[in-house]
């Protein structure tokens, strides 16, 4: 019976949710907005100046609809439940007939942005600027129903005071910095000694009466400082303004609270504020609130005023003094009007009369009030903003995934919803705008776009998953900051004073519980995300462009298939007692036990060399080989460290140029960076290292999970271990897409507010591009040194049943046991760490009908003692596109029955820049040296022995290791070949030595000598191919600095395994300065398309008078 009713229950409240209609879904809607609180009026002529046509139009059919709210939209979800535009109580001024004559109008209370209430706890009337903007907008509906009418009350007879005087409250706040660029605090004028502040006082105090003064101060001083308040030229008070403590993470403002009051006086004009102190002193104001008694003397304009509750007394007679008769509107009733105002929606008039030459209102004062007195014939128009469309956002379709953009990302956002259509999710996109109108009136507020997300989520029965946020945000909510990108915003935090707790957050937007939204900043404020949510912070349209573009091509299996997406690179940072190895070394356990099928490598920055040079420590080394990790495709790549906006490490592994030079773009790698800001997007003023990589348009990322502020070690730990628990995890056979990774991530690594720093830049329904399919391979017994061995196996899928088929390859690495090692001890003690590097063979083998096998000979330089190695898997079906992956643990060690007596080392065969080279020719000034080898019992790739591994010697003095260069044949353990480029070589002569060995340990060596001729003698320059990357066909074009001479030029294509594909010959007699008529079509010599993929291009140019060459060498990339 407990299931029935708590199904019903459920069910009652989708359908509740779900019947819900827009009211902006027909009719016609204007935009109107006011800066203060007042009474308004819309009238004919306001129309007409306007544009909106009123033909045959009932002034009594005009609605008017604010966002039911006093001030921005409460956070808390509870509070926070309006779907629809509130509508205002109007009066009217006019006739009976159906004609919106001249003289007739419709008047109402608007309030301002600011939320006006009464703390009955300190006994005061207390206003909360809204920080979202500093314009309450309202909407105008015309031929709509009749309007709600204000309440009248009818006067009370008896009263037991009578009042002259009110109380008048109003505050000074300026808005104008953001002190640490973070959270929803802004502060007024900034005061350095000897600078003041003159502030009006209201000239209706009551002479000899109480005004009290509330100053918000805020001191950003580390030494003494104080405020001197006067009135006019008499000083009042001395506010002694506190110190903060100098530090990195300290608060770096600290705010106080000063009041002071004196008796007014009639000639009292200006509230002063000095400061003194210390010449390096620096204190703003925050806000000053001025309260006192008015007289109740009504001259003309909007008179407001409150009334506090005393508890003796219920009712009071209001005097109202005025300087002139007001007289009666049309119906009787007087033009002098008296409302209440303290429920904005729900406003009461109140019964003016006139005794004498005064008026007189009774009402009850038992509880707060807020009040205005207003002629209606002396009303002012709000301004008028524009026409609003129709819209009906309520009507969602149930999606799975819901874009949030701007108009001007929009065709973008319909290219991402039809790639995830195409996966089968549901997808609805909603303009931002439309959200504004729907649940704020068309205010900026993010509880409004919090609102629709908990709307759509119930309304869909929790069907929503994830949310994209698609465009730019900001700090600044006002647009005070020049080039100001503010289209989707953030959630600030209430601390704007601590870099380290201070945050803004995306998370906001998933927390959809009743009870949830208020976010107490400790861990009270620990609520979980409901959906996934993502943001795309696109600046202009190119980001846009770009970085969906790149959703496309990642999603293209074709496209960016390829073993590299079994490598997850974890990188370190030195220092601080070594706790990042540390962190980074138990994720690699974690890793390596529960995602076994991953092979994980490690750049720990203290296991490289690092040199000081000027003062600056450097790492070259390292900073190579994260530059190799981007080149050769990481399916993760995972920092942990110290780092800022820009980069990673002090010795700047990572900065901008880096990530400028990287062209991975068919290798993209998902970012986690667990260190300080690195990506930092609501600062309009920068562009962080995390948007750079989501924006780079030939590389970067897929998406990052990164941090906007700064964060600590600990939760930055706890955080990045629950990612590897989550991103290989299968529901129903499926893996998670991203934005289940994230929310599932942040909600099992909650830690007050520290945590909220880390984002999800990226899409969040993008699914990584996880291998299908499995491999399963057949029993191999123990690999021993010297031995022959074959390795067989199959595509299975996750019933373990075969996949018949699959045709393409399988690429086989096979890692000897893991190496204990110790870092060099640079900052901290000598760090030790495990890691599986010693590779001891890598092929490349045919997979045909689901089946392949594998042949290699056992190096006899491995570890002879026996212990677990592993066997590391890659499959790729080249027709199909498909994918599969393993890991299996195979036993290594000791030496093979087989082992004999070879001595001899492998064929060497050297070439530079091309197979026609012979030793001594003349090459170009950045030439390409290929390498060709050849052993019956297969090439050493072993790294762990330097005696062992492939090396150039470039004049006997430079060591080359070309290990990473080495690309075996395809079906052949005997044969490979290695391409690497020699960059920017000066001119002269060269000898290049190559030392390989085989797996029985015999080293072969061969060397060639080459000359780099002089770059004066034939002068190329700014060879570039576009596009590129192209699919049908690409041009070349280069400056020539031989005009006017007879050149020959040779264009050779060529793959990465070293095939000329493509040949292009042509003479110029006479040669112009720019030479741009060669072309590819992307086909061989065969005139068959060939595959999506990288190619070298090389441009051989020879002078035929003087004999003067150049060769140079460039990527392209053919794409499908």
């Amino acid at each position: 019976m407990r299931f029935y009713l708590i199904f019903t229950i459920i069910l009652f409240k989708i359908l509740n949710v779900s019947a819900q209609t827009s009211l902006l879904s027909n009719g016609e809607w204007f935009k109107i907005g006011v800066v203060e609180s007042g009474i308004y009026k819309i009238d004919k002529k306001f129309l007409q100046e306007n544009k909106v046509l009123i033909n045959n139009f009932d002034p009594k059919n005009i609605q008017v609809y604010g966002s039911g709210y006093n001030g921005a939209l409460p956070q808390l979800n509870s509070l926070s439940n309006k779907i629809n535009p509130e509508e205002v109580q109007l009066g009217f001024s006019g006739n009976s007939d159906n004609n919106f004559d001249d003289d007739e109008f419709i008047f109402f209370y608007l309030q301002s942005p600011d939320k006006i209430y009464f703390d009955g706890i300190i006994n005061k009337v207390k206003t909360e600027k809204n920080i979202y903007t500093d314009t309450a907008y309202y909407f105008i509906k015309l031929n709509g129903e009749l309007p709600r009418k204000i309440n009248s009350q009818v006067s009370i007879s008896n009263f037991e005071e009578e009042v002259n005087d009110v109380f008048f409250n109003y505050r000074y706040e300026n808005d104008i910095y953001s002190i640490i660029q973070s959270g929803r605090n802004w502060y007024g004028e900034i005061f350095s000694p000897g600078n003041s502040l003159s502030i009006p006082l209201n000239e209706f105090f009551i002479d000899n009466s109480k005004v009290s003064l509330e100053f918000g101060l805020v001191s950003r001083s580390t030494v003494p400082s104080y405020f001197s308040v006067s009135i006019d030229n008499s000083e009042l008070s001395l506010f002694d303004m506190n110190t903060i403590k100098e530090g990195i993470y300290g608060n770096k403002i600290i705010s106080q609270i000063e009041m002071t009051e004196f008796n007014y006086t009639s000639n009292g004009g200006y509230i002063n504020l000095k400061y003194s102190g210390n010449n390096s002193a620096i204190s703003y104001l925050d806000y000053l609130d001025i309260s006192g008694t008015v007289s109740l003397n009504y001259l003309g304009d909007n008179l407001s005023f409150f009334s506090i509750p005393e508890n003796r007394i219920l009712f009071k007679k209001y005097n109202i003094s005025t300087n002139k008769d007001y007289g009666f509107d049309k119906e009787g009733n007087s033009n002098l009007k008296f409302w209440d105002i303290s429920n904005p929606y729900n406003i009461i008039e109140l019964e003016t009369i006139k005794e004498n030459e005064k008026y007189f209102v009774i009402k009850d004062d038992s509880a707060f009030s807020r009040n205005i007195i207003f002629d209606i014939e002396n009303l002012i128009y709000p301004f008028f903003s524009k026409r609003v469309q129709n819209s009906n956002i309520l009507n969602s379709n149930n999606p799975d995934l819901l874009i949030i953009t701007h108009s001007d990302f929009f065709q973008d956002a319909q290219r991402i919803k039809l790639l995830r259509e195409e996966e089968g999710l549901s997808v609805f996109i909603t303009n931002i705008n439309d959200i504004y109108n729907q649940f704020s009136s068309g205010n900026q507020d993010v509880s409004a776009i919090r609102n629709y997300i908990k709307y759509i989520y119930n309304s869909s029965g929790e069907k929503l998953k994830y949310v994209l946020l698609f465009g730019d945000c900001s700090y600044d909510y006002k647009n005070r900051i020049p080039n100001n990108t503010n289209y989707i915003p953030i959630y600030q935090s209430y601390n704007s004073t601590n870099n380290i707790f201070s945050y803004s957050s995306d998370d906001y937007y998933g927390f959809l519980d009743e009870e949830e939204g208020k976010w107490f900043e400790s861990l009270s404020g620990d609520h979980e995300l409901d959906v996934g949510i993502g943001r795309i912070p696109s600046k202009s349209l190119d980001e846009a462009t770009a970085y969906v573009d790149k959703l496309y091509i990642y999603s293209s299996k074709g496209k960016i298939k390829g073993d590299w997406k079994k490598k997850i690179y974890l990188v370190a940072d030195d220092g601080d007692n070594n706790v990042h190895q540390n962190d980074a070394e138990n994720h690699f356990d974690l890793l390596d036990n529960e995602s076994k099928n991953y092979n994980i490598k490690k750049i720990y920055l203290d296991n490289y060399e690092q040199k000081l040079t000027g003062g600056v420590k450097t790492s070259e080394k390292a900073k190579n080989k994260l530059n190799k990790a981007i080149e050769n495709g990481s399916f993760i790549i995972n920092y942990i460290g110290h780092g800022n906006e820009f980069l990673w490490t002090e010795e700047k592994i990572l900065d901008e140029n880096s990530i400028y030079n990287w062209e991975n773009r068919n290798k993209l790698p998902l970012f986690l960076t667990a260190t300080c800001e690195f990506g930092k997007f609501d600062d309009p003023l920068i562009t962080s290292g995390g948007e750079m990589l989501l924006y780079k348009k030939n590389g970067g990322a897929i998406a990052l999970l990164t941090t906007t502020r700064p964060v600590f070690s600990q939760t930055n730990y706890r955080l990045n271990n629950q990612f590897y628990k989550n991103v290989f995890k299968k529901v129903d056979n499926k893996f998670y897409r991203l934005g289940d990774i994230f929310k599932e991530t942040k909600n099992r690594s909650l830690s007050g507010s520290i945590n909220r720093n880390f984002a999800l830049l990226g899409d969040p329904s993008l699914q990584l591009s996880y291998p299908e399919y499995n491999i399963k391979v057949n029993e191999i017994d123990t690999l021993m040194a010297g031995g022959k061995f074959q390795l067989s196996g199959e595509v299975v899928d996750v019933n373990n049943i075969k996949i018949e088929n699959f045709n393409g390859e399988v690429f086989t690495e096979i890692y000897d046991k893991v190496s204990s090692k110790l870092t060099l001890g640079d900052e901290s003690t000598p760090f030790p760490f495990r890691e599986w590097d010693d590779l001891i063979f890598k092929g490349i083998s045919s997979i045909i009908n689901g089946s392949f096998k594998v042949e290699f000979v056992v190096p006899s330089s491995i570890e002879y003692d026996y212990g677990k190695g592993k066997i590391s898997l890659f499959a790729t079906d080249t027709i199909n596109f498909l994918e599969a992956i393993d890991n299996e643990q195979v036993v290594i060690g000791g030496t093979s029955s087989e082992f004999n007596d070879d001595d001899i080392g492998p064929e060497i065969n050297i070439f530079i820049d091309d197979y026609n080279f012979i030793s001594g020719n003349r090459v170009s000034k950045s030439p390409l040296l290929i390498v060709d080898l050849f052993d019956k019992n297969g090439l050493n790739i072993t790294e762990s022995k330097t005696f062992h591994k492939m090396t150039a010697i470039l004049n006997d003095t430079s060591e080359i290791y070309l290990n990473d260069y080495f690309s075996p044949l395809k079906d052949d353990y005997t044969s490979g070949s290695i391409r690497y480029p020699l960059n920017m070589l000066n001119p002269g002569k060269y000898r290049v030595e190559i030392k390989v060995s085989d797996n029985y340990n015999n080293m072969s060596t061969n060397s060639v000598v080459f000359i780099v001729g002089s770059e004066n003698k034939l002068k190329i320059s700014n060879l570039v191919n576009y596009p590129n990357p192209f699919s049908e066909s690409t041009n070349f074009k280069f400056d020539n600095g031989e005009l006017d001479q007879p050149l020959e030029i040779k264009l050779q294509i060529f793959d990465l395994r070293g095939n000329m594909v493509f040949s292009l010959d042509k003479t110029y007699e006479f040669s112009p300065a720019v030479i741009d008529d060669l072309n590819w079509n992307g086909r061989d010599l065969n005139n068959y398309p060939l595959s999506q993929g990288i190619y070298i291009y090389k441009l051989h140019v020879s002078n035929l008078l003087n004999g003067a060459t150049i060769i140079l060498h460039n990527k392209l990339f053919k794409k499908i």
